[in-house]
């Protein structure tokens, strides 16, 4: 399985390099295309990942673990930013990761990390956008994103290219949310706790000047062309299910 993955992105440049610990912003527009620039403090943001919402990000991997039932293969992790999701899931299965993201900056933290999780063998990363994925076609198993689609500029076009890279049997497990109303609530707790101005614990919402679109992701899908598809509202947020 390592050669498989190594032969899926020998096209493409990659290094493990150790970020330190100073401050780095990033401008979001640079997460997967999105016209909307706006300041982000990485390191904030990857402190806060890594541990208050530690527990919404081994929600779903445990929930697209029972949802799609693909334990082995390739996965990509798209808009991964430092990797949380896939991390997590890279826990509870024998997945191989490649953690796509357009952002730099976020990418050298899943470097990071990875080689904190032991994961070296398993997992790379990749500096690219999810509008024009540089893998071959049928290149993954399973395709995950958490809280990256609302920044995405053509959400149609990335799609469609998530579909492509599917391979026969495929599936993608794509959407945003906070987790469980007790999850939100545990975060919460502990926000207060630490102190709610903590680097990174904000985030932008739906709607309001400069912040993220509000979409129909059901007209989006059916723009599409892919037929094989549900999409799942709840109270654990929004998700798309694709599959080949």
């Amino acid at each position: 399985m390592k050669n498989s993955l190594m032969r899926l992105i020998a096209c493409v440049s990659i290094s493990l390099v150790l970020c330190g610990s100073h401050t780095v912003f990033a401008e979001e527009k640079t997460t997967q295309g999105s016209d909307t620039p706006r300041k982000m403090n990485v390191s904030g943001y990857d402190e806060t990942a890594r541990g208050i919402n530690a527990p919404m990000y081994a929600y779903y991997a445990q929930k697209i673990k029972e949802k799609t039932g693909i334990t082995k293969g390739v996965c990509i992790d798209v808009g991964s930013g430092g990797g949380y999701l896939g991390l997590a899931l890279a826990k509870i299965t024998d997945l191989d990761f490649i953690f796509l993201d357009i952002s730099a900056d976020m990418l050298e933290k899943a470097k990071l990390h990875i080689v904190e999780d032991g994961l070296q063998k398993r997992a790379k990363t990749l500096l690219a956008d999810v509008h024009s994925i540089p893998l071959a076609d049928g290149s993954a198993n399973l395709v995950i994103s958490r809280g990256s689609i609302p920044f995405w500029k053509d959400p149609a076009k990335a799609l469609k290219e998530i579909y492509r890279v599917l391979a026969p049997g495929g599936k993608a497990y794509i959407g945003g949310g906070r987790g469980t109303p007790e999850i939100q609530a545990q975060i919460a707790a502990k926000r207060k706790e630490l102190g709610s101005d903590r680097p990174g614990d904000k985030a932008p919402r739906d709607g309001g000047p400069g912040r993220i679109p509000q979409r129909n992701y059901d007209e989006i899908l059916k723009a599409t062309g892919i037929t094989k598809y549900a999409l799942n509202k709840g109270d654990d947020g929004m998700w798309i299910q694709m599959w080949k």
